[in-house]
């Protein structure tokens, strides 16, 4: 199981300190971060989800410690209600809804004749 980075309240508050000096006017990624930040705690860097754009130091130190569990994942049920949203904002793909693949009676509509029952003319 992957663990949490641990730091010491006053290394804690210094790199916040830092995070905050950085514009996040446009969002960063974590490469961003480290580029700008070069000296970056790699431990907190590896934690962060690749794409994904974050808008505060806050949302840093959040996207950090909730690393295991996304790491491990999590059991949603039988019938996830995500919607595409939150996994965009989770750095995660796209549309995450129904795969005919994975989900039984679910259908993909793509457009063409042969997604749909009765042929167009």
């Amino acid at each position: 199981m992957q663990t949490q980075p641990q730091f010491h309240p006053d290394d804690l508050r210094a790199m916040t300190g830092r995070l905050g000096q950085l514009d996040w006017a446009h969002g960063l990624t974590r490469n961003d971060i480290k580029s700008a930040y070069p000296d970056f705690p790699q431990a907190v860097y590896l934690h962060l989800p690749d794409s994904k754009r974050f808008g505060s130091p806050e949302e840093v130190l959040h996207a950090a410690r909730l690393a295991p569990s996304r790491a491990e994942g999590e059991f949603l049920g039988a019938a996830p209600d995500i919607p595409a949203n939150l996994s965009v904002e989770d750095g995660g793909p796209p549309a995450w809804g129904e795969d005919p693949l994975l989900t039984p009676g679910a259908t993909i509509d793509s457009g063409s004749a042969e997604d749909r029952e009765e042929r167009e003319t």
